[in-house]
């Protein structure tokens, strides 16, 4: 089963990037790396767990 995220779900509307992976865990890893690096994030945001409650909410199945 494949799995899908985007940054449009997340909140950032005007940003075109969707993760996508075999996994839930690819698709996290993918979604942070994109986070620290174009939106700022950092490993202290990224591992709230209201955060990552939300990626989860959003996350599709493709």
């Amino acid at each position: 089963m494949a799995y899908t995220l985007a940054c449009r779900d997340a909140g950032e509307t005007t940003c075109p990037f969707v993760a996508r992976g075999e996994t839930k865990e690819e698709v996290f890893a993918q979604t942070a790396k994109h986070a620290k690096e174009v939106h700022g994030y950092t490993d202290e945001k990224l591992s709230d767990p209201k955060l990552v409650e939300q990626m989860k909410t959003i996350m599709k199945e493709a």
